[in-house]
Parts: C-alpha cells; structure tokens; sequence
C-alpha cells in the first residue's frame, strides 16, 4: 500500500516483534552489498530467474528456515539480511524513475491503521503531513536497498551473459537416515569463470565483481552450517517430544 498523508495520516508502525513471518522461507533475496558478511553464514546461491538474482539459503526442507527459532527471533549471532530487515516496508518508483515512494505490507503485524488504537505505536506522519522520523528512516533504508538492488541486478544479468552459471544441487543425509537433495538454483562454474576473456575479467575486476564471484564461491562451503543446525533443530524436537 502506497503511503500517503491525506488517506494514512493516523496510521502507525507497532514495535518489532519477530522474525515469525520469514518462518517458512527457504531462501532469501540477496545484494551484493551483503555477500562480505553472509557468505559466513548462508551458501550464496542464484535464483533460475531472467536476472540471476542471488539468494541466501536459509533451509534445506521447504516451510524449515532454520534460523528463525521457535519464540520467532533470528538465530543469535546470525546475520538478517536486508530483505527481511526493511520488511514490512519497500518502495516503489515513479514510472519515470525520478521518484521513489514508500509502500507498506498492510497485512503485517506491525502495520498499525490507527495510532489511537495502538499507543506504542509509531507514527509515520506528523500533524502536518511530514514523514516522521521513522518514516524517515525506513525510507533511506530501502533506498539503500533498492540502490543496492539495481547493482545487483546489472551483476546477475553480466553472469547469465556470460554463461558462467551452472544448476546447483546438494545431496545430503539427514539425521533419520533419509537421502535428500537441495537444487532448482544455479551456481558459479569455476571452469566457465577461469576461461572468461580477459576483457571480460578486466571490466568485472574494475566493478568490484571478481571478488563477488570469489565470496560466492566459498559461501558454498557454509552448507555444512546448514546441515549442523538442521541436526541440531532435529534434537531440539526429540527433546521436547
């Protein structure tokens, strides 16, 4: 929902709750902003869209991110990445692109449609229509976003020309004995990428994409992180069984 004074003026933000909506998500949107510090929790992987768009794997059953735990906090120690950090807000552009707008998830727990009704909750407009500071903040943190976002996707689509992606499965076996394997994404093939032209190279090493490419490739290794954690979710349940 576009936010706007004259139709939202009473509406309001209620405090942070938890991470309980992210609760079934097996992976999540990524910018390459983020890759540095991910890459050490999360196997970075990319999306079989027209873009590439990178993903954070946050589980390796569907409905089972595990690392939203059971009171709905993320794990401690865990990075929460941006996607999930703005939420419930996002902004939308003009269609010239001059402008960006805010927007909110109506449907989300913390939306408030009337302040008056929730006295912990924070306004998104002063008495004159102004943003407020909260609003003020979530704006230039989706506008971070969404700047981070347009290199991203300039980046994922200069992969999928170069053909340097490849389908990416995990075969793995779970604490009850059962085979199982995650795939439908797509993965750096380090052949495809070390043949590259050197043009190519030359442009990607001046965008700081080399580098990213490197962060991706050993962010794989943290799968093994996901399968300790999955076991260790399967203990927690017997425990309390």
């Amino acid at each position: 929902m576009l936010l706007r004074f004259e139709e939202h003026g009473d509406v309001g933000l209620a405090p942070a709750s938890d991470f309980s909506f992210a609760r079934d998500a097996i992976a999540l949107p990524l910018c390459i902003g983020e890759f540095m510090v991910a890459m050490r929790h999360y196997p970075i992987v990319f999306a079989m869209d027209d873009q590439a768009s990178p993903i954070a794997l946050v589980a390796i059953r569907k409905e089972h991110n595990l690392f939203v735990e059971r009171d709905g906090s993320w794990k401690a120690g865990g990075y929460v990445p941006a996607y999930v950090r703005r939420y419930p807000f996002i902004v939308m552009e003009t269609e010239d692109r001059a402008q960006q707008l805010l927007t909110i998830d109506r449907s989300s727990d913390r939306f408030v449609s009337s302040v008056a009704d929730a006295p912990d909750a924070q306004r998104l407009f002063d008495a004159v229509g102004n943003p407020t500071t909260a609003a003020q903040t979530a704006m230039a943190f989706c506008h971070a976003f969404h700047t981070d976002y347009a290199e991203t996707v300039a980046f994922g689509r200069a992969l999928i020309a170069a053909k340097v992606l490849e389908p990416y499965h995990a075969d793995f076996r779970l604490p009850d004995g059962t085979l199982h394997q995650v795939n439908g994404f797509h993965a750096i093939n380090e052949a495809a990428f070390r043949a590259l032209p050197a043009k190519t190279v030359a442009e990607w090493h001046a965008k700081g994409w080399l580098a990213l490419v490197s962060l991706h490739i050993a962010s794989l290794q943290s799968f093994q992180n996901l399968l300790d954690l999955n076991a260790q979710r399967a203990n927690e349940r017997k425990a309390l069984a």
